[in-house]
């Protein structure tokens, strides 16, 4: 799988173009009815580096004007985000500079670039099966759904493997990001395969050795939350690894007990650069932590 190349989105160019015009991720986003990391993917292989917050605001004296006309005429911000290129928080901080009420016009409803291809397959796949084929944002195949009023799919697969494979891309360094379900402040991958929770990295790491992992199973290398796996492992063998990685730099021996009289046997742990810490210590650590801040 690694080296395969990441195949081109198909509003790759006009992304480009939009992008060399100066508009944001966001803004592109809502224009080409795509995905936001779609448009981020394309900005970091093009070099084009993020538009700076503190210009977002800043606007040639005819797009004021015209901005402040629209939203006289009652155009909620979106639309006039569409049509200006403004982004929509500035035209939202117009509104209420200006004192302008809610909108007042009714939502036009603009077809999405691949609506009849998307309609057509309402039918017969889900909306994410849907997605990866045609390569759109889940949340325009919900929508369009939604609008004719075709019942949702839910998606056949006869293993979690199957399900997990129709869930990741492959991304430069042949690493692979998870394109499903998040849990929790830190975006951790989950997966629901027949009513029962799942872990992606779990299923990554069984398809690398053949065999169920022991605790838990994250990324070692530097793309957050990679699920590719041949990039993930287990506790032991992570713990395996820092042991070589120490044996290698002629680290000395481990204590056997830590500063609190914890056996090391059994709860010592190792940092990524082979330093030893006690999981039982931080982890009270990190408990009195969320205790102070909360």
């Amino acid at each position: 799988m690694a080296g395969r190349p990441v195949d081109p989105h198909p509003q790759e160019q006009e992304i480009r173009t939009l992008l060399a015009q100066g508009l944001t991720n966001n803004a592109i986003s809502r224009r080409l009815f795509v995905g936001p990391r779609a448009v981020a993917r394309i900005r970091e292989t093009a070099g084009i580096p993020p538009v700076p917050r503190n210009a977002y605001q800043r606007l040639p004296a005819a797009k004021h004007r015209e901005i402040l006309a629209l939203l006289d005429e009652g155009y909620n911000d979106a639309a006039i985000g569409r049509r200006t290129g403004a982004d929509v928080g500035t035209v939202a901080r117009l509104r209420r500079e200006g004192g302008f009420g809610r909108a007042t016009q009714p939502r036009a409803s603009r077809p999405h670039p691949r609506d009849a291809e998307i309609r057509a397959l309402l039918r017969h796949m889900s909306n994410n099966q849907i997605a990866l084929e045609l390569k759109v944002d889940r949340a325009a195949v919900r929508r369009i759904r939604g609008e004719a009023g075709i019942a949702y799919v839910p998606p056949k697969h006869t293993s979690a493997e199957e399900k997990w494979a129709g869930l990741v891309r492959e991304v430069n360094g042949g690493h692979l990001e998870w394109l499903g379900e998040r849990a929790g402040r830190s975006g951790t991958p989950v997966m629901r395969f027949r009513e029962k929770s799942v872990s992606p990295a779990g299923i990554a790491f069984t398809k690398r050795t053949g065999r169920t992992p022991v605790g838990q199973v994250r990324a070692e290398c530097e793309f957050r939350h990679c699920v590719a796996p041949a990039h993930v492992d287990d506790e032991p063998g992570r713990l395996h690894v820092r042991q070589q990685l120490r044996a290698i730099t002629g680290a000395p021996e481990r204590p056997k007990v830590c500063r609190h009289g914890h056996d090391q046997a059994v709860h010592g742990r190792l940092e990524p650069d082979g330093a030893p810490y006690c999981g039982v210590c931080k982890r009270d650590q990190k408990r009195a932590h969320r205790a102070r801040t909360t």
